[in-house]
């Protein structure tokens, strides 16, 4: 996207937290050359000269304030673009353009509503029109899985959003483990989904591209799949014991004692899974194509 207009893509990023006491992420912009490089990231700043940062000062606020997924659109059809950014909480915010890459330095949440628009954490947002009706709807990814539609039933000048529909449910956070010796039993996204939507085979119909978050399991060298399975529910069954036994309970301050001995056999526990099976965090791209509903003759 060319966040300043100057004619070059650039790269817009967001960052998870800042490294000091006041946790929020920067907006960083890598601004394209002429020869097709880019220079080094820089924060993006304000028409007030101070950096993009989302609204949140309190305990309850904190995670509203990582910028995981900014996007640049002109929501508006005013021909300036604006950031419209998730984040760590799944809700979703709007620095209004000002053009050439200025933007107003308070954020504006999106809304159905007197709601604020939101998503199982992690908020990712993709614009386009989906219902091909002139403006721009709403997808987006989420923490937990899944692809949620929130419908612009505005205009192209006047966005207003309905609240999300589930266009794929969620897999959860975390899908149910397995020891196996390939990827067959993945048959959908898993976690972490992000979405991007484009009309790939030409049909006409957008259809959806999907990247995930997923563990593997698989045996470890010199162990067979039968045993390392045997094996992993075994280990299963010792981690719920050992999560009964957590030392963390509601309204309660922890023992430092008991808290440091039951991290001590969490990472044992955790260690000893190496003996029998190897795991591998990855994730996919996954491909939806949009199906045509043709409707016959009623007989």
């Amino acid at each position: 996207m060319d966040v300043n207009g100057d004619g070059q893509l650039d790269i817009l990023s967001g960052s998870y937290s800042r490294q000091d006491r006041a946790m929020a992420g920067l907006f960083q912009v890598l601004y394209g050359k002429a020869d097709g490089t880019f220079a080094k990231p820089v924060a993006l700043n304000g028409t007030d000269e101070k950096p993009l940062i989302l609204p949140g000062d309190s305990e309850d606020t904190m995670t509203d304030r990582i910028c995981t997924r900014p996007t640049a659109v002109d929501l508006d059809g005013d021909g300036k673009l604006d950031i419209v950014s998730g984040n760590f909480s799944g809700t979703f915010f709007l620095f209004a353009g000002e053009g050439k890459g200025r933007f107003s330095p308070q954020a504006t949440p999106l809304r159905s509503g007197e709601k604020s628009l939101h998503v199982p954490m992690h908020s990712d947002p993709f614009f386009v029109d989906w219902d091909k009706d002139g403006d721009l709807d709403l997808l987006s990814g989420s923490a937990q899985g899944g692809v949620y539609y929130a419908e612009n039933t505005g205009s192209k000048t006047k966005p207003a959003f309905q609240a999300f529909a589930e266009m794929m449910a969620p897999a959860g956070h975390h899908s149910e483990a397995q020891v196996t010796s390939d990827d067959e039993h993945l048959t959908a996204p898993g976690s972490s989904t992000r979405v991007w939507a484009d009309d790939v085979d030409g049909d006409g119909d957008l259809d959806l591209l999907i990247g995930d978050q997923v563990e593997l399991i698989h045996p470890a060298e010199g162990v067979d799949l039968a045993t390392a399975q045997k094996r992993f529910v075994e280990w299963e069954a010792q981690l719920a014991k050992l999560m009964e036994a957590s030392p963390w309970k509601q309204g309660e301050e922890p023992d430092p004692t008991a808290v440091e001995a039951w991290q001590k056999s969490y990472q044992e526990l955790d260690q000893a899974m190496e003996k029998f099976a190897k795991r591998e965090n990855t994730g996919y791209v996954w491909l939806l194509k949009q199906e045509k509903i043709v409707q016959g003759p009623v007989r």
